[in-house]
This record gives structure tokens, C-alpha cells and sequence, in this order.
């Protein structure tokens, strides 16, 4: 039997019949680095394919929200249509079912695109552990890693916004910001400050779990009350907590509201790394777990009061499920979250197009902004029909597909210290 440590812990379990002098034994304890091991089968199987499963069922969770993320901004390129929900400003009212679930499924993408990540993160961190990266070490690649994600964001991302709405006959905003702003934190600053910051939650052990959970709350009971006008708040609590604008900077994704998330996710990649019978029946609820986080999520939008942010303006089922986003509010996160669970649980085999783009997640990115800007901009002056969105976004998928799938190849030829791999 093979286990999972500091260093591969092999084990052997014999049986048979010796004489009473034990004569003829070969014992195990003489062995040394270098001495040559001949295995009639190979080791772990058992552990590798259980492991392999869990695995991806998190790549193809990742790319199946990428695809929903996909059509998201598709639909800002192509239709001029980006929805809005934030605590304190736009927050788009829909009255028709299909504008409003052609919004609403991509909701599934920022919490996911966290939650994953504090997953991988771990993970990635038990993984470098085995091979002897030390905790120091494991920090610095997060930190880096992160500081380049949000580099990223202002030096690469930001462009396709500007090429996406130029254009347009009639300016639809959506996640580049009012004009005239010098610096727009999308989720990947977001992601990025999160991915810096859970450096540290790494290292918390068991403690991250209830701290990822009180951060939801804490932050949930902190965003200040809607008052008749929209104040102005300074940089850092901006960058801290809401949303919003500052002088020349727009900011979506504050960092301590999605950090709960990605703690969450973090605590979740420790049951998955772990070997206990406790761990693995609760992976296997995962279902029933992501079904009682959206009853919670409903169950606190129908009591109105704490976590909402903004209560309903009218009944309707499309404005029951209008939830704020900038910043999560706690039904938004209850029911993202478990959405993502169910999804985790049902698609625990590996699907070869889905795993594809959650294995390849910055390139996808990348590529399907400039891919989808360049079509509005050359095509879609005037907004499109829904169809032609649908359309228009399910055609996009193809090159991304052949894009996202040379990048993985070509990255997996690169050695580990490479900076490629850092993508």
C-alpha cells in the first residue's frame, strides 16, 4: 500500500508459512537509495484513480463556468446587454425570462472561479510539499503568481474592454467601468489579491474553514447601510470591501468578501487531499451539501433582513432570484456556492472539452475577451438579437477549444521552474 506524506510511504503486507527458526527470510529493513525494487504491480492504483476523479471533477467544473463566463461577455460585445447588481447604484431590473437566465447561470462564474482556486491552491501546495518545497517557498510562487494575475489585469485585460465597447452605437458600461478611469479591478485582480492573501490562509491549518465562513458574514454585516445618495468611500476600503469607484480607479471584486470564498475553497481541497473515511463520505455528499446551501440561500432571501444587501423592489420569481453581487451578498453566495457543489458531485468524470478550458483557465480568459471584442467591434456596432448571441458565443468556443488545448500541450513541455507554468 502507498500513502500520501512528507516523502511516498510504502508499506507491505506478507503471508505465508516459514519454519519455526525462520530460516530463508528476506527482510525489508536492509534496503537502501538505489537498490533496485521489482514490483509485479503498479503501486496506488486505488488511491491514483480516486484521486484522479476529484481532479476532474474540478477541471471540468472550471471550464464549464468559463463557458458560461464566456457568454457573459459575449453578450456585452455582441447584444450590448451586461445585467448589474450592486448594493448601492445599477442593479438591472429584467422582464423577460430569457435576459434574465442568460444572466443570472453566469452567476455560477466568480464564486466558482474562487472557490476553485483556494482549492488548487491547496492542493498545489500539498503536492510541492511531497516533492520538498518548503513553506517560504510555497508563499513566494503564490505571492508572485498572484502579484501577475493582477498585473495581468491592468496591462493586458483591460485593452479588450476598451476594443469590446469603442465601437458600440450606444455605450453599454459592463466590467470596464465608467470612462475615464485609469485602473479597473475585474475578478482578476480579485482573484489575484485572494490568491496572495490565501498564501497566509494556508498556512491556518483547520482554523481556515470557520475563518473563511465568519469573513462571509463579517463582510456581509459590515457594507454600509443604502443611504438616499452614494457616498464616496477612500482606496483602500474600496479595495477592502465595496465596490465602486475611487479617484481614477473602478473596483468589482473587492478583496475581503471573495477571500472568504476562496478560504472556503482552501478547506475544501483539504478533504479532498486527505485519506480519512470522514473525508471521503463527505465528498460523496457533496450533492446533499450544495442542496442545503440553496434552500439557506433561499431561506434567507425570503426572510429579507441581514445578508441581502437590497430586498426585492417588486414580487416576481426573477426578482426574488435578483441577487446582489458587487459585493456577494449572503444568498448570492449560498446559492453560487451550492450550485457548484451539485455540479462537483455530478461530473466527477473527466469530459474531455470541459477539462480542456479548466486546464488551460488564463489562456481561456484571454482569449475569449480579445476573440468576442474583436467580433463586436467589427460586427456587432448595433446590438444583435439574442439568437445571434447564442449563436455567435457557441461558434467562439470552437477556436478557444483549439486555442486553450495547444496552450495546455505547450505548457506541459515546459520544467516546473518555468514561468510559463505560472499561467
Amino acid at each position: 500500500h502507498t500513502g500520501e506524506g512528507q516523502e511516498l510511504a510504502l508499506g507491505f503486507a506478507v503471508n505465508g508459512l516459514v519454519d519455526a527458526q525462520l530460516q530463508g527470510l528476506t527482510r525489508k529493513g536492509g534496503m537502501r537509495p538505489g537498490d533496485l525494487l521489482l514490483l509485479t504491480k503498479p503501486l496506488g492504483t486505488g488511491t491514483l484513480l480516486a484521486a484522479q476523479a476529484r481532479l476532474a471533477a474540478l477541471d471540468n467544473v472550471r471550464g464549464l463556468i468559463m463557458i458560461l463566463m464566456a457568454l457573459d461577455h459575449a453578450s456585452l460585445f455582441v447584444a450590448h446587454r451586461h445585467g448589474s447588481e450592486f448594493w448601492q447604484g445599477p442593479w438591472t431590473d429584467y422582464s423577460s425570462p430569457l435576459l434574465f437566465l442568460t444572466r443570472f447561470v453566469t452567476h455560477l462564474c466568480a464564486p466558482g472561479f474562487f472557490f476553485l482556486m483556494g482549492s488548487g491552491m491547496y492542493l498545489f501546495a500539498s503536492s510541492r510539499r511531497s516533492q520538498g518545497w518548503s513553506e517560504g517557498r510555497i508563499t513566494r510562487y503564490f505571492l508572485l503568481r498572484g502579484a501577475l494575475i493582477v498585473l495581468l489585469n491592468h496591462l493586458v485585460e483591460t485593452h479588450a474592454w476598451t476594443l469590446g465597447t469603442a465601437f458600440m452605437a450606444e455605450h453599454a458600461g459592463g466590467p470596464a467601468g465608467p470612462d475615464g478611469l485609469q485602473l479597473t479591478f475585474t475578478v482578476l485582480s480579485g482573484l489575484g489579491m485572494a490568491m496572495m492573501a490565501g498564501a497566509l490562509l494556508l498556512r491556518l491549518g483547520g482554523a481556515v474553514f470557520p475563518l473563511s465562513v465568519a469573513l462571509i458574514f463579517l463582510c456581509n454585516a459590515l457594507v454600509p447601510a443604502l443611504g438616499p445618495a452614494q457616498p464616496s468611500y477612500p482606496l483602500w476600503l474600496r479595495l477592502l470591501l465595496v465596490p465602486g469607484s475611487a479617484p481614477h480607479v473602478f473596483v468589482l471584486y473587492p478583496l475581503l468578501p471573495w477571500l472568504g470564498v476562496c478560504g472556503a475553497g482552501i478547506a475544501f481541497g483539504r478533504v479532498l487531499a486527505s485519506r480519512t473515511k470522514g473525508a471521503q463520505r463527505l465528498v460523496g455528499l457533496l450533492p446533499l451539501v450544495g442542496l442545503l446551501l440553496i434552500a439557506a440561500a433561499l431561506g434567507v432571501r425570503y426572510a429579507g433582513g441581514f445578508g441581502n444587501l437590497r430586498l426585492p423592489r417588486h414580487p416576481g420569481w426573477m426578482e426574488f432570484l435578483n441577487f446582489i453581487k458587487y459585493p456577494p451578498a449572503l444568498p448570492f453566495v449560498l446559492f453560487m456556492l451550492g450550485t457548484n457543489l451539485l455540479l462537483l458531485g455530478a461530473l466527477r468524470r473527466r469530459l474531455p472539452l470541459l477539462a480542456t478550458f479548466g486546464q488551460a483557465p488564463l489562456c481561456f480568459y484571454f482569449a475569449h475577451l480579445y476573440l468576442y471584442a474583436t467580433l463586436g467591434a467589427l460586427f456587432f456596432r448595433r446590438a444583435s438579437s439574442l439568437p445571434v448571441l447564442y449563436a455567435v458565443w457557441l461558434l467562439g468556443l470552437l477556436p478557444l477549444y483549439v486555442i486553450c488545448q495547444r496552450f495546455r500541450r505547450f505548457k506541459e513541455t515546459k520544467p516546473q521552474e518555468s514561468l510559463w507554468r505560472l499561467f
